[in-house]
């Protein structure tokens, strides 16, 4: 029997790909040793994490960077004249591969940040730009090394070739196995990951040490990351400012600050006798519709228990998601900042990765994040362990007992349970836990195991009249509620229940062309997108309540900080409605990512301000009448609900960018 040989071209691609991979893992080295003053001691355990991570960019980059010299190796097999045109490519790749690590480390020594698509900003003024860099940087040292590096990778090229091509000539059609062998190899681990999300640069921001993370970036990846994310999206600091006061006045910012564009509140902590250390548990609902439940629909009856759970606590009937988008609603509610980007969710944007979270300020809590898929769905990932103090991710894989349902990972019910199982077992202090389900979403797939969850039959038009599209998303509702209702059942039966608040909401709403349960208006202005119910639970929710008040998803974490009577330091748009009398009467911000040309709206009790294009007016949006426009008849709530609409959309895209921790 022969032994498996291997070609010598798959041999010169190897040496090609293994020199350029420990090329890159040396330039991490170098920067850790460069810059290692920004690593804190209590962070030296991460290191291994970052040169593993990073090391996984290293191999993309590897990966990219080797596709043309296989093409080139490929090439002169067929013709070897084209061997010094290989060289000369491969040097001239190689250099600006090179030159985007040295730019790096010049920007990280004069800003501590790696490089992002900011330093396109520069060609906007070349001669300037070129001036200062002459000035601070060693170009000349910088121009000899490239020039090396393009001299070193021409020589190391036309060895490898010459070496291969003198040992053996191709023959072409009986290699083709061995190109599809070795990249099926390397695609495996380009992926980055054994799960249904690749590596993705949110893989990076493991740690809440900012050099951790910077040592775990590669530039040449992370430039075009940013590139790709952050071009679209710009912020207008003047239009902040004009409409700075009518904000201000709206969140009581005590110190207004026009010029530094400030929303800065100190709450104090409660006094001592007033403080709790509830565990809170933070629960998304997908799709959770407020004109979907059985509050609302009690013909189809859809979630009972919902109902029943809603009757017994704290209900907000005049809830409502800035956004219709699950990324959005996750950045919105963690950072308190409405998510108002007009491309990509904040959340998939490295550079917005940096954020103010004050739930940091409970330093004797546990945090947790529990989701069914993969925590780098949306780059969730980025956001949360960046951003948050020693916070665990659960993800798929990582539970005890879990069967793969679909796209989206465990079912909801295998989430609920694991989660309890979790919390009831590990947690050692208080905790604030966040759960994000994803069940009742397209593909709508009810698990194998779904315990004594029957499905059920419902006539089509009946299910069309209240805004269901089958019945396959009719019975997925059911199934989300009766998950829900699994979980209460397990969590009341442990310790932590009786000291813990939960605080249930959708993560958006569903359009719909019609939902006869609902005002039309709401029909109309798609604001069945947006609304969706709060509950607010618990065993120390003692009295059942229902507010009136029209209250944003930004809200949810400092009401949770006010039931716990914990103070902390803000600076975003969420504010305590539920615990701190307001003067101004509370309102929730309504943008439309999905129109172009964008759509802007404030919702305040009754009225609706509403603006798209050159269009806009102020609506009673829940009566008959819906499309008659108040503005001329209250020309003063116009206004200023107008200034609220723009000026929360305006800071809000300005505290995207200025909202560091």
């Amino acid at each position: 029997m022969s032994k498996l040989r291997l070609p010598n071209f798959i041999k010169t691609y190897l040496i090609f790909f293994t020199t350029n991979f420990l090329l890159f893992s040396l330039l991490r080295f170098i920067f850790l040793i460069v810059f290692f003053v920004g690593l804190t001691l209590e962070h030296t355990n991460e290191l291994w994490r970052a040169f593993w991570i990073g090391a996984k960019f290293d191999f993309r980059l590897t990966f990219w960077l080797s596709i043309p010299f296989l093409v080139f190796v490929i090439s002169c097999a067929i013709d070897k004249r084209s061997r010094k045109l290989a060289c000369v490519l491969s040097g001239l790749l190689e250099s600006v591969i090179l030159l985007v690590y040295m730019s790096d480390f010049a920007h990280y020594a004069y800003t501590t940040q790696r490089i992002s698509y900011s330093v396109f900003e520069y060609i906007k003024n070349p001669l300037i730009s070129l001036k200062m860099a002459w000035e601070t940087y060693p170009i000349v040292w910088m121009f000899l090394i490239l020039m090396l590096c393009f001299y070193g990778t021409y020589r190391l090229v036309k060895w490898l070739l010459e070496k291969d091509w003198n040992a053996k000539e191709y023959n072409l059609q009986s290699e083709t196995c061995w190109v599809i062998v070795i990249l099926v190899f390397l695609c495996f681990w380009y992926f980055g990951e054994i799960n249904s999300y690749k590596l993705r640069w949110s893989s990076a921001y493991h740690s809440t040490n900012r050099f951790i993370c910077s040592l775990t970036i590669n530039p040449v990846i992370h430039l075009y990351d940013t590139y790709e994310m952050g071009v679209p999206d710009n912020y207008d600091t003047e239009k902040a400012r004009s409409y700075y006061n009518a904000v201000a006045q709206f969140l009581q910012v005590e110190n207004a600050d026009k010029q530094k564009l400030s929303l800065t509140r100190h709450i104090s902590d409660a006094p001592k006798e007033k403080q709790r250390d509830y565990n809170v548990v933070i629960i998304f609902m997908e799709s959770l519709a407020w004109n979907k439940l059985s509050l609302n629909n009690p013909e189809l009856n859809p979630t009972p228990f919902i109902d029943k759970l809603a009757k017994n606590s704290i209900l907000f009937t005049n809830f409502f998601a800035p956004a219709e988008s699950t990324a959005r609603a996750v950045f919105g509610v963690v950072t308190t900042t409405p998510d108002v980007t007009r491309a990509q969710p904040s959340i998939r944007n490295p550079l917005l990765v940096d954020q103010q979270v004050f739930i940091n300020s409970l330093t004797n809590y546990e945090k947790y994040y529990f989701v069914g898929g993969s925590g780098n769905w949306a780059n969730t990932r980025g956001i949360l362990e960046y951003n948050i103090d020693g916070i665990k991710i659960y993800e798929e894989g990582m539970y005890k007992h879990e069967h793969h349902n679909d796209v989206w990972g465990i079912s909801d019910l295998e989430l609920f349970t694991e989660a309890n199982r979790i919390l009831s077992n590990e947690a050692k202090k208080p905790f604030f836990a966040f759960i994000q389900t994803a069940g009742f979403h397209r593909p709508y797939t009810i698990p194998d195991e779904h315990g004594a969850f029957e499905l059920a039959e419902v006539d089509e038009k009946l299910l069309e009249k209240y805004s269901f599209n089958s019945i396959e998303e009719y019975n997925s509702l059911r199934f989300s509620d009766y998950a829900l209702e699994e979980f209460f059942k397990r969590a009341q039966k442990e310790e932590y229940y009786e000291n813990t608040i939960f605080f249930i909401f959708g993560d958006h709403g569903i359009p719909a062309e019609r939902s006869d349960n609902m005002p039309q208006g709401m029909v109309n202005f798609n604001l069945i997108a947006n609304q969706i119910p709060l509950i607010i639970t618990g065993g120390p929710i003692k009295q059942a309540q229902r507010i009136e008040k029209t209250v944003s998803q930004v809200d949810v974490l400092p009401m949770a900080m006010g039931l716990l009577g914990r103070g902390y330091i803000t600076d975003s748009v969420g504010r305590d409605v539920l615990t701190v009398n307001v003067d101004a009467e509370p309102g929730a911000l309504i943008y439309s990512w999905r129109i172009n040309p964008l759509h802007v709206g404030f919702i305040q009790g009754e009225y609706f301000y509403y603006q798209e294009a050159n269009k806009e007016g102020l609506y009673k949006y829940r009566e008959t009448e819906y499309r008659k426009n108040l503005a001329s008849e209250e020309p003063e709530r116009f206004e200023y609900m107008k200034n609220l609409a723009h000026g929360l959309y305006e800071i809000s895209r300005y505290k995207l960018y200025h909202n560091q921790k």
